[in-house]
């Protein structure tokens, strides 16, 4: 992936490399496949870095056309709690993004081996991921251009899949892929839904507008999940899970667990039918999380995610070695 220096990559990194060495596939999809590469430089050096890549075979202008909508939008973007995305580039018609690299798992990945265990993550750990999460849309969606507009970004896509968890104690928010902005080049069409179905809120299944509140609804719903150690809404196919939706209900957490009361609280603030009756900043959100965090004098912090990143790994690699049982 030979490339020439470019002025964006040179103040994210600051300096340019002269070319990008792909070292381990960490991730393919559909659309696009995710590289763990190193950013090479004349006198030697290196730095870690993710590289994102559409697939040769996709040429839908459109989703090429995201693609580089996600880049622009995440190069504008400098949030602690938001993956940070140095550059993209057309490389012989091969379209790439570069990205910050997160040594860790996504939420998803815990959540499910959470599941398959019967288990909760418990409320005080999931009460500091969805508070680092509402940190970073609250700043996502007050952010401003250079001229002081506001960028009107809604993510549209969070989801556990899209929290990642660091093998050094961080919680970032990825793949701005779907979200909208005023900076983007494409015109989202009225009937596109994206985002996983499981985390879209009633507005959105009902094909009406929809805003930032959706982010909310999502995340509140990310919330439950963990809490609860099973998925709110994903039901036995697609139909059911939207049904589930549009019923919105979401059974009670209050007496099923310590704190539950105050967490099922503020999801039931989050994850409403009627997005008038939901909690509408980010911010707000992150700040009465604080409040709870202060009342019940808890201590989590990145050396609980990075210990849950590490132990996770470690069962991952026991089940990996353990050998087949045979009858």
């Amino acid at each position: 992936m030979a490339t020439k220096p470019q002025p964006t990559l040179s103040i994210q990194l600051r300096r340019a490399p002269t070319r990008y060495e792909p070292t381990q596939r960490i991730a393919v999809g559909g659309m696009a496949e995710v590289w763990r590469a190193n950013a090479l430089f004349d006198d030697g050096g290196e730095h870690p870095v993710a590289i994102k890549r559409v697939l040769p075979s996709i040429a839908d202008p459109l989703f090429r056309s995201m693609f580089l909508d996600e880049a622009r939008l995440g190069m504008l973007l400098r949030h602690p709690n938001i993956v940070r995305v140095y550059d993209a580039r057309d490389i012989d018609g091969t379209y790439i993004m570069v990205m910050e690299l997160v040594d860790g798992e996504s939420l998803r990945s815990l959540t499910r081996a959470a599941h398959r265990d019967h288990l909760s993550m418990g409320v005080p750990f999931a009460v500091y991921i969805i508070q680092e999460i509402a940190k970073a849309l609250a700043y996502a969606h007050r952010a401003r251009d250079a001229g002081g507009q506001g960028l009107g970004i809604v993510h549209r896509d969070v989801s556990p899949q899209n929290i990642l968890l660091g093998a050094n104690g961080t919680v970032k928010l990825t793949d701005f892929g779907l979200a909208d902005a005023t900076v983007h080049e494409h015109v989202r069409e009225d009937d596109m839904v994206g985002g996983k179905l499981g985390y879209l809120p009633p507005e959105v299944i009902r094909r009406e507008s929809s805003d930032h509140r959706a982010d909310l609804f999502a995340l509140g719903a990310v919330f439950w999940e963990m809490l609860a150690g099973r998925s709110l809404f994903v039901g036995d196919g697609d139909r059911a899970t939207i049904q589930a939706i549009a019923r919105c209900e979401v059974p009670a957490l209050a007496g099923t667990m310590p704190s539950g009361d105050d967490a099922d609280a503020i999801v039931r603030k989050l994850v409403t039918k009627n997005p008038d009756d939901r909690l509408n900043d980010a911010a707000i959100l992150a700040s009465q999380l604080s409040q709870l965090v202060a009342r019940s004098d808890w201590k989590v912090g990145p050396r609980d995610v990075a210990a849950a990143v590490l132990q996770h790994r470690a069962k991952k690699s026991r089940r990996t070695q353990a050998p087949p049982v045979t009858t």
